[in-house]
């Protein structure tokens, strides 16, 4: 990140949207095979997961090591108690192919509403 372009990294969910217009107006889908690019890469997929992780309740890292035919196999992902993984290297490449400026909000509140629907299930039954 440029000291020109400061970003508010607070782990808030709108600190995701800044990161993401940063990601998208700094980077293209060649950089995720620039290795000069992977420290700066694997430092904000790093920082997408933590924040995921603080937003979404009860989630954590996770590596899947055991099946090689799982497609996160060997990658880092958040998961959630009730809406399975999520890739935050598959959210990256995501980001940089799509070119538009809320995958991660959307992906987020798709997370959250399905969190809250399961927990008002599991509290009433």
């Amino acid at each position: 990140i440029d000291k020109k372009e400061e970003l508010e990294l607070d782990f808030s969910e709108s600190s995701l949207s800044s990161l993401e217009n940063h990601i998208i107006s700094k980077y293209t889908p060649v950089d995720l095979k620039n290795k000069e690019k992977n420290n700066e890469l694997d430092g904000i997929v790093s920082y997408m997961g933590e924040t995921l992780i603080r937003l979404i309740p009860e989630s954590k890292w996770i590596i899947y090591t055991e099946d090689i035919t799982n497609v996160y196999y060997n990658l880092p992902c958040v998961n959630t108690k009730y809406s399975g993984s999520i890739s935050v290297h598959f959210l990256l490449r995501e980001i940089l192919n799509a070119k538009t400026f809320d995958i991660i909000e959307t992906r987020l509140k798709a997370v959250l509403k399905c969190d809250e629907e399961i927990r008002k299930y599991l509290k009433e039954n």
